[in-house]
C-alpha cells in the first residue's frame, strides 16, 4: 500500500527530486523557466535568479537551470557565483559551448587567463564539428573576442 507521503520520502532518500515529490508537473515547471527567462531578457536579474534557483531546487537535474544561473550571475557582475553553476552544467555536458564561452568569461573576469583561453579554445574548436547556425556564429564570435582579450591580458601581464 502506498502511502501519502511516499514522495516526501522519496525524495529524502534521493529517489526522486523535489519537483516530482511535491506534485509540479513538466509543464507547470516549463511555464515558470519561462516567466524567469521574460525577467531576464527584461534586465530584471535578480527576480529572475530567484525563481531559477527554485527550479534548480524543484529539478536539480535540469542543466538548463544551471545554466542559466551561471549566465545571469555572470550578467549581474558576480563571475565567482556564476561558476558553481556553469561547473555543473558542464558536469551535465562538457560540450555545452554556450556554458563554456560564459566560464570562460568568468575566469577572465576573474583573473585566470589560463582558464580562459582553455574554455573559449575548446569552444572554438567544438564549433568546427558542430553545423553552422546564425545562433553558432553569434556565439563563435563571442569566443574570439573574449579569447582576444584573454591573450591581449596575458601578454600585459607578462
Amino acid at each position: 500500500m502506498d502511502r501519502p507521503d511516499r514522495p516526501i520520502v522519496d525524495w529524502l532518500q534521493g529517489r526522486a527530486s523535489l519537483g516530482a515529490a511535491s506534485g509540479w508537473t513538466t509543464e507547470e515547471i516549463r511555464l515558470v523557466a519561462d516567466l524567469a527567462y521574460w525577467l531576464a531578457e527584461q534586465g530584471r536579474y535578480q527576480e529572475a535568479i530567484t525563481i531559477f534557483e527554485g527550479l534548480a531546487a524543484l529539478a536539480p537535474a535540469t542543466a538548463y537551470f544551471q545554466s542559466a544561473l551561471g549566465a545571469l550571475w555572470l550578467r549581474n557582475g558576480q563571475p565567482e557565483r556564476a561558476l558553481p553553476y556553469l561547473e555543473a552544467t558542464l558536469a551535465a555536458d562538457p560540450q555545452d559551448f554556450t556554458a563554456l564561452i560564459n566560464r570562460g568569461e568568468a575566469h577572465l573576469l576573474l583573473g585566470d587567463l589560463d582558464g580562459a583561453r582553455r574554455d573559449l579554445e575548446a569552444v572554438l574548436d567544438l564549433s568546427e564539428k558542430l553545423p553552422q547556425t546564425p545562433l553558432l556564429q553569434m556565439c563563435i564570435t563571442r569566443a574570439r573576442a573574449l579569447l582576444h582579450t584573454a591573450l591581449a591580458k596575458d601578454l600585459v601581464k607578462k
